[in-house]
């Protein structure tokens, strides 16, 4: 009897004690470090699945994201810190992200995604088993597959060009095996290597003259980055462009789409796909080696409508049936017009109308900072184009910029809706107003009430205006309205505070209620403007660093669009 005591308090100790492994397993907060190599639309899909997956396992975790830049100092550094601080997992984010880690790491596992070919690359011995500490998810696509759809956008394909740099080992793991499967489709594959960006104009010239049928884009930054010179040759060639990513498919911010084919995982299911592992080996101390690297079993094709346009090249119907995506306009493209709060409400008007029109692109306009905001952003390169209310100074024309005068609006007086009694302001009693001289509403035959008045600082374009064509407003010695530094601000208080009066331009007050006043008696209607009986107009513009392209250039042409004019007029200003 005490035996079997004595073995069931054994046994009770061990219930005991791996119900704590359990609850202390469970209750553990796994730190992850995450690489990222390069800022690529494809890797930040796929960190957001890897950190999406994550979540949803259940798991307790904390991540320590990293980002490289392309640094392969930073990149080391970065792992060694972790090496240092023992996490429980590395997740790399692209194949070169993951050498580093395996360079520096042999003890902490490392769970990877999108990696091209892993076992090429020599991550892997093998996609049953990397035989280290590593495995993850790859974006692997058969190139047989790959090469067949090519051939299906472009039926007469015999003679295949392909720009790479051999330096890197992502897009070479496709060119190996490219080189076998080529030749069993009667396809001939020409190859062109670049090291730098002022190689691809003259490697794609030399492809061209071997007689290519199609220039093939495989997974290469190098050649992402400088699409607009393979553009230089390909389209006047009338030469059709594939490509192993959406990279190489999407509008260019600084001009029009070059590839029209591309066949492609989805990024984020890619980053999913590799979690499983990952909790594994977390949660179940499974080896890395013991897990079969993932790979995603459908495929997205994927043409950009624009590019054959450009080339005037007519993708078979058949084949565009079968696409999974097919982008029209400028997919993929953004640009950010900043600067005044003048025009701002007018030109989000235009960006959402173009927006829809084209299928594709984005356009931001973000809050006011100023024309000479705007033009300090251009300068910077932080904006694409400049929203001005007044022409450039001559200061600024050092730098190359291009004006494009779009529209006239008319900067008026206006009143809190609580104002009534007066719809009319004269000169004399716009400068008596603002020199403080007027301070009761009936002074002005409107109903009694102390008068609010507000102004705009010193450069702004409407203040400008005012003190250029009113006689006597730039002389008033002793200004007592209140000074508000932008166009929305001012919109705000003359619509929250009673018995308020102020200037702005007319495109800002749409959609408000607040009242508009003639001046001398003449209501600045676009007839007005046009005949200059009301004389008082700021002119609208954008600027450009040199000449506009891409998506830039669509937003300034359709400004000038009958329907971008109708906009303009919508809000109470003058198209040129």
């Amino acid at each position: 009897m005490n035996n079997i005591k004595k073995l069931l308090a054994a046994g009770m100790v061990l219930f005991i004690l791996s119900l704590v492994a359990i609850v202390n397993v469970q209750a553990k907060t796994y730190k992850i470090g995450i690489l990222m190599w390069l800022e690529t639309q494809h890797n930040e899909e796929a960190l957001n699945g890897f950190k999406a997956g994550i979540e949803l396992s259940g798991i307790s975790y904390k991540f320590d994201l990293k980002r490289a830049y392309g640094d392969k100092s930073r990149c080391k550094k970065f792992i060694r810190q972790w090496k240092e601080e023992k996490v429980d997992l590395i997740c790399t984010v692209g194949t070169k992200a993951t050498l580093w880690a395996m360079e520096e790491v042999k003890d902490i596992p490392i769970v990877f995604t999108a990696v091209t070919n892993p076992v090429t690359a020599g991550i892997a011995d093998s996609w049953k088993s990397s035989g280290r500490n590593v495995t993850g998810s790859s974006n692997w696509i058969d190139l047989k597959a790959k090469l067949k759809i090519f051939k299906e956008g472009v039926p007469y394909l015999k003679k295949l060009g392909v720009i790479y740099n051999p330096n890197n080992p992502v897009p070479v793991a496709e060119i190996t095996d490219a080189r076998m499967i080529c030749e069993g489709m009667g396809i001939t594959l020409k190859e062109a290597t670049i090291e730098k960006p002022d190689q691809i104009e003259k490697a794609v010239e030399n492809l061209v003259k071997q007689g290519i049928d199609a220039l093939w884009v495989p997974i290469e930054v190098l050649v992402y980055k400088n699409m607009t010179q393979v553009a230089r040759v390909s389209r006047p060639a009338g030469l059709p462009v594939v490509s192993s990513t959406m990279e190489g498919i999407k509008a260019l911010a600084d001009g029009d789409p070059v590839g029209i084919i591309t066949m492609t995982v989805d990024y984020e299911a890619l980053g999913r796909l590799c979690v499983p592992g990952a909790v594994e080996i977390l949660t179940e101390g499974k080896r890395p080696d013991e897990i079969p690297i993932r790979t995603l079993q459908h495929y997205q094709i994927c043409v950009n409508a624009n590019a054959a346009h450009m080339i005037g090249y007519k993708i078979p119907l058949v084949f565009l049936v079968k696409a999974d995506k097919i982008l029209r306009g400028f997919a993929g493209c953004k640009i950010i017009v900043g600067g005044t709060g003048d025009n701002q409400e007018l030109l989000r008007a235009a960006a959402k109308t173009l927006e829809k029109k084209l299928g594709g692109g984005e356009i931001e306009v973000p809050e006011s900072i100023g024309s000479g905001g705007g033009i300090m952003a251009l300068a910077a390169g932080k904006i694409d184009l400049a929203r001005v209310a007044r022409p450039l100074k001559k200061n600024e024309k050092k730098y190359g910029f291009t004006y494009h005068a779009f529209a006239k609006s008319p900067v008026v007086f206006v009143v809190h809706s609580s104002v009534i009694g007066i719809d009319n302001i004269t000169t004399r009693q716009i400068i008596d107003l603002y020199s403080g001289k007027y301070t009761k509403w009936e002074q002005l035959g409107a109903k009694e009430g102390r008068i609010y008045v507000i102004t705009r600082e010193p450069g702004d374009s409407c203040l400008i205006t005012l003190n250029k064509i009113l006689p006597g407003f730039e002389e008033i010695d002793k200004p007592t309205a209140k000074v508000v530094y932008s166009t929305p601000e001012v919109v705000d208080i003359l619509e929250k505070h009673r018995k308020t009066i102020g200037f702005l331009p007319m495109s800002a007050t749409v959609g408000t209620d607040l009242r508009i006043l003639k001046v001398d008696g003449v209501y600045p209607s676009p007839e007005n403007i046009k005949n200059g009986k009301y004389q008082l107009v700021v002119p609208f513009g954008i600027v450009c660093k040199g000449e506009p392209r891409g998506l830039a250039k669509r937003f300034i042409e359709f400004l000038y669009s009958a329907q971008g004019k109708q906009i303009v007029a919508e809000y109470g200003a003058v198209p040129e």
